[in-house]
């Protein structure tokens, strides 16, 4: 959601899972109405004891009240008490970034957790599987912690089923590096020939025919041999 500055430009309001583009967009905001200065720099010192009027500590106030409005205009209700309760637009940009940098944290040990646990479902298949991988990878990297394809690959391979197991010795044990793209076609080659093996039985299902291979057999009747 957006709306308009009060110079024409957009206001981006803040979201909950977006704090990185909202600030980069703030940001860009502020430095075009001349106000970011009150989010990088202090309060400027009276020049007299007497603290009279003086302009260039009025002049910061008037920006710094102008950056906070603008930041309070730019949020969700959810987040105005953050940005109300404080005195300066420092206050509250430092206030945001510690609230999301910890969301970001929490964020980043679910999704670490859920890769290192990755497996493949078993009515999953691979591409399904791939896609799962990569889209955790995109929200590592996202948080700032990209996961190089070396390493999606093999937590990949770690995550297949026993079926899987010859492919998987084989590229583990590969002297060079793996890439996602080529290990995906691979077990999609491994994949469609299972299905084809499958489809050419005469059941068309492996379980079903080695549970009739498992199955008592009747005794044998001569009285039924003519």
């Amino acid at each position: 959601m957006a709306d308009r500055g009060r110079y024409g430009g957009r206001r981006f309001v803040l979201l909950d899972d977006d704090y990185k583009v909202w600030a980069a967009y703030q940001r860009a905001q502020l430095k075009k109405e001349k106000l970011w200065a009150a989010v990088v720099t202090d309060r400027a010192a009276y020049s007299s004891d007497d603290k009279k009027s003086d302009p260039v500590v009025d002049a910061w106030d008037a920006m710094n009240e102008a950056a906070l409005a603008t930041m309070q205009m730019s949020v969700k209700p959810v987040h105005l008490n953050t940005v109300t309760s404080v005195d300066t637009a420092k206050e509250a940009w430092d206030a945001l970034q510690v609230m999301f940098e910890a969301q970001d944290n929490a964020q980043l040990l679910r999704l670490m957790e859920e890769l290192s646990s990755l497996k493949k479902r078993g009515d999953e298949n691979i591409i399904k599987f791939a896609s799962r991988a990569e889209m955790l990878r995109d929200e590592l990297a996202m948080l700032g912690n990209p996961v190089v394809d070396n390493m999606l690959a093999l937590r990949v391979l770690v995550g297949l089923p026993v079926e899987y197991g010859m492919l998987r010795m084989t590229l583990e044990n590969k002297d060079t590096k793996l890439f996602m793209s080529d290990v995906t076609a691979k077990l999609l080659q491994v994949e469609q020939r299972s299905i084809s093996v499958g489809a050419s039985t005469p059941s068309g299902n492996v379980k079903s025919q080695a549970f009739a291979a498992a199955a008592p057999k009747k005794p044998f009747d001569e009285n039924s041999v003519v």
